[in-house]
């Protein structure tokens, strides 16, 4: 996912870095280095949302420092996926009407 929020075509909304981070660590885990580049995060943003989702137990950090999803994160990862999904398909039937989603 680039820079474009894919529900509205501007900047990316709080959700879809969430959903962002989440799969990056569901993966097999990763540093912070590799949240932020491939979430194309900036330092502050990846700290501020690395805090959030480990308070909220979306993430954990692993022994070897790797921060990995739990199940928690799995389950919402799967929700926020659906969501995004439905808002763009949803997003792509209102286009043709002239009509779109602010």
């Amino acid at each position: 996912i680039a820079m474009a929020n894919l529900i509205t075509g501007g900047r990316r909304s709080a959700v879809e870095i969430i959903r962002q981070i989440l799969s990056v660590c569901a993966d097999g885990g990763a540093n912070k280095t590799s949240i932020m580049y491939d979430s194309n995060l900036s330092y502050d943003q990846l700290r501020k949302y690395v805090s959030l989702l480990t308070t909220q137990e979306l993430i954990h950090r692993d022994e070897k420092g790797r921060f990995q999803i739990t199940s928690r994160g799995r389950r919402t990862l799967r929700q926020v996926s659906y969501v995004i999904k439905t808002l763009v398909e949803l997003r792509k039937d209102l286009e043709p009407a002239g009509l779109a989603l602010a």
